[in-house]
Order: structure tokens, then C-alpha cells, then sequence
């Protein structure tokens, strides 16, 4: 019986990697959902470690600086995983989390703040182009999906701590629990192994055998097919190394950058982040009886099962069908909040009898988002690239999704204050609708397909949204 119960838990090596790899994803949750509780604190002179309350440009730049340390990012990742292995790049990434606590807990200015979220991004930048890579390349076929959408998951664990926890201590307490995810993440990913794919692109032919027997929890006689397919796989990707050049002239490179691209850049203009980030200031706005901090937590409980959800079931619905049902789900919800701040802009009595519309609608909206757009555009871009080309597109991809977050975050506040909420939220569901159209014509199911097959559907020359219509 204990060998059975000790051959189950070899055989789940790759969950347990993945889980613990995704702990440095839960940073980055907790990263983004800073400024919800913070925010407020800042501005209580009771409570903030400032001798003067923030700006209002100050506070926008609290917000959106972070989106620009992960802008910079990927691009070092990129070269750190190519060059000295996805694992040591994904350790970076809590140095730079928890160097950025440091200087919270001891700040004394708003500068010092914003050096902190600048190097929370670049933590952020590490770990959403490193995590997808090490998961995608120890996961099974048939499982690459579920746990590629982890990263959902553990953003979302790490928006909930910030929810349930930072409105009931003292902002000084706050930074030290959020300490504790990246050690929790380094005390157990140091014990993980490398991907066999590293070191086969390194020539350590023994190393890359040991990690793909221990991750699978099986004999290398056993595995040799899937070693044979790396092997292959990783030293025709050396013979044609990638370039920049590459990922424009190569068809299968090129489809999956516009669908990568597309799909981050969608996601971005859902509007998640505005929402993610200032939460409590959103419910604050709304009037509702139910206490902002209160709908925060409902908003962070919905997002961790509704990604939980995915994960079960990502592999059996496929990409397609789960990106368009979030896409159409995410506009009516979107429409709806709109709906909500124009008729109390208007003082409409209808929108007294609507108090229950803006948190449905936002927990419907966060729901959409976390069994759709929110997963599966880091699952897209951990199985869409050619090996040889992966690390710099993912660089390319997460670089161009965190510019179009900061323009969101930093030009939200003030648009809202020129537009109006309701304009904000209408725009938002209008992309959404966008995002439908796009995800309807271009994105190619890839659902069952092992990496090779992933590249020949790309490479295939019939017209794109007739590829985009397979397996629909």
C-alpha cells in the first residue's frame, strides 16, 4: 500500500512543480491588488509612514509605475532563462518581490514607494514570461493545459489575500505578511528541478534524463520516446536559433504572435486591471450597503473558484469556445455597470432600486474573466511558439501586454473623471465585443495537440479564419 501511495505521488511530480512554480504568479497577484486596501492608507495620515497624504497624480503613478518595471522585465527574463535556465529566472523574481517590501516597510516618501512598485513589476515581469515557460515544458500533453492555467488561478489567490487581509491591519503588518508568498515560494522551488528541455539546449543530455525520470516519477527506460521527442524538438530549434526577424517572416511564428498579441492586448482593454487595482474605490463609488472591503473579498472568492473552474475543465471544453463565452460574457456584464453609473449619474431613482446591479455585475465580470481571456491568453503563449523562439516572444508578448496595462491604469482615473464612470465601463464592453470577433477569426483551437502539432496547424496556408473555424 505505501509503495502504491509513494508510485501515486512520483506520477504527480509534475502538479507539484507546477503548484509551487505558480506560487511566484500568487506574488504577482498580490502585487497587483496593492493599491486596493494601500490606497486608502496612504491617505490616512493615522496610518500612512508619509508625512503628507499622496497626490492625485501621485497615487496614479503608485498605480500604474508598477505595469512599467513589467514592461522591462520579460526582456531580462527572456535572456536569463535562455541563458543560465527557466529556474534561476524565476527565483529572480522574488528578489525583486520582496526588495520592493523592504522599501514599504521603511519608506519614509512617495519615491521610495514608487522605486517599490517599479521593482514589484519587474518581479511581475519575471514570473508571467518565466512560470508559463517552466510549466509548459514539464507538463504532459494532455495536462498542459490545466496546469497552464494556474496562472489564473494563483493571480487570483493573490488578489484575495490582498482583499481579506490589508483592509484589517496596520500597513506596516500588511507588508510583512506579504513577505512571507516569495520566501514560501523560494524555500520550495529550490528544491524543483530544471526543465530537461534547458539542459538538452545545453548539451547535458544526463542532466535533462534525471529531470524528465524525477518530474514524470518514472525510469528513463521508460520515457525514452518523450525524451527522444525533446531532444529533437529542442536541437531543431538550436539549428534554426530565433531572432527577432523571426518571429515577422516565419508563418507559424507570425499567426502565433497576432493571436498571442491579440488575445493579451484584449485582455488588457476588459478593463480587469482598473478593476483588480482600485476595487475598493470602485465599490466605495457605488453605495451599495455591503461594506467596499466586504465586496472586495466576494469579488477575490469568485475569482479564485471561477479560476479553479478552469483549470478542471480547459482541457475538455478547449481555447476557443472558453475564450468566446468569456468575451460575450465580460461585454453584458460591462454593459450592465455602465448602465448602473449612468442612471446614478443621473440621479434616476431606478438606479435606487439597482443597488444589488454593480456588484453582480462585477462578480459576473470577474467570473467571464478568470474561465476565459484571464487563463488561456498565458496558456496560448506557453504552447503557441516554436521552441527556438519562445523565450524572446514571450518577452515580446508580456513586454506589449504591460504597456497597454499602463496607459489603462495611468489614463484611468482621469478619464473617468472627464468621460464618467458609465462612458469608461461602455468602452470596456465594447473591446470585449472586439475581443469576440477576434478570438472568432483568427485563434486556432489547440486543444490535444502536442507542441509539433500546435506548429503545423499554424504553418498550414489556408486562410486564417478558416483554420480559426477547426475544432470550433
Amino acid at each position: 500500500m505505501i509503495q502504491l501511495l509513494l508510485s501515486a505521488i512520483r506520477k504527480k511530480r509534475q502538479y507539484v512543480a507546477a503548484l509551487i512554480a505558480n506560487l511566484a504568479i500568487a506574488c504577482m497577484g498580490a502585487s497587483m491588488a496593492w493599491t486596493s486596501p494601500m490606497e486608502s492608507k496612504l491617505k490616512d495620515m493615522d496610518e500612512s509612514p508619509l508625512p503628507e497624504a499622496p497626490t492625485a497624480s501621485e497615487l496614479s503613478w503608485i498605480g500604474s509605475i508598477l505595469t512599467l518595471g513589467s514592461l522591462l522585465g520579460p526582456a531580462f527574463a527572456g535572456f536569463v532563462a535562455h541563458r543560465f535556465g527557466r529556474k534561476l529566472a524565476l527565483l529572480i523574481s522574488a528578489v525583486f518581490f520582496l526588495a520592493a517590501y523592504v522599501l514599504f516597510l521603511t519608506t519614509q516618501s512617495v519615491a521610495q514607494i514608487l522605486v517599490g512598485r517599479f521593482l514589484q513589476g519587474c518581479g511581475i515581469g519575471f514570473a508571467i514570461t518565466i512560470t508559463p515557460l517552466y510549466v509548459g515544458e514539464i507538463a504532459t500533453v494532455e495536462r498542459r493545459g490545466a496546469l497552464g492555467s494556474l496562472v489564473q488561478t494563483f493571480i487570483t489567490l493573490g488578489l484575495l489575500l490582498d482583499y481579506a487581509i490589508g483592509p484589517y491591519v496596520s500597513y506596516g503588518a500588511f507588508q510583512w505578511i506579504q513577505m512571507a508568498l516569495p520566501l514560501l515560494f523560494v524555500a520550495g522551488f529550490v528544491q524543483m528541478p530544471e526543465t530537461p528541455h534547458f539542459y538538452v539546449s545545453k548539451g547535458d543530455y544526463g542532466a535533462a534524463a534525471r529531470s524528465l525520470a524525477y518530474i514524470r516519477g518514472e525510469p528513463i527506460s521508460e520515457l525514452q520516446a518523450e525524451f527522444n521527442s525533446i531532444q529533437f524538438s529542442v536541437e531543431e530549434s538550436l539549428r534554426n536559433r530565433g531572432t527577432i526577424k523571426d518571429l515577422f517572416i516565419d508563418h507559424a511564428n507570425f499567426r502565433a504572435l497576432i493571436i498571442c498579441t491579440g488575445v493579451v492586448v484584449f485582455q488588457q482593454f476588459s478593463g480587469i486591471n482598473p478593476v483588480q487595482f482600485f476595487a475598493q474605490t470602485i465599490f466605495d463609488r457605488t453605495g451599495t450597503d455591503i461594506p467596499a472591503d466586504l465586496s472586495a473579498i466576494v469579488l477575490g472568492i469568485f475569482q479564485v473558484i471561477s479560476s479553479i473552474v478552469t483549470a478542471v475543465i480547459v482541457d475538455r471544453v478547449g481555447r476557443r469556445p472558453t475564450l468566446l463565452t468569456s468575451a460575450l460574457g465580460m461585454c453584458c456584464s460591462l454593459t450592465a455597470l455602465g448602465t448602473y453609473f449612468y442612471l446614478d449619474n443621473q440621479s434616476s431613482e431606478v438606479a435606487s432600486t439597482l443597488t444589488f446591479l454593480p456588484v453582480a455585475s462585477l462578480v459576473l465580470f470577474v467570473i467571464m474573466f478568470c474561465t476565459g481571456f484571464g487563463p488561456i491568453a498565458w496558456v496560448l503563449l506557453g504552447e503557441m511558439f516554436a521552441p527556438s523562439i519562445k523565450s524572446l516572444a514571450s518577452s515580446v508578448v508580456s513586454s506589449i501586454c504591460w504597456l497597454t496595462s499602463f496607459f489603462i491604469l495611468f489614463y484611468f482615473t482621469s478619464l473617468d473623471d472627464a468621460l464618467g464612470s458609465h462612458w469608461l465601463f461602455w468602452i470596456f464592453a465594447v473591446c470585449c465585443a472586439m475581443a469576440f470577433v477576434f478570438t472568432f477569426v483568427f485563434v486556432v483551437e489547440t486543444k490535444g495537440l502536442s507542441l509539433p502539432e500546435i506548429q503545423a496547424r499554424l504553418n498550414e496556408s489556408a486562410p486564417v479564419m478558416a483554420s480559426a473555424s477547426d475544432k470550433c
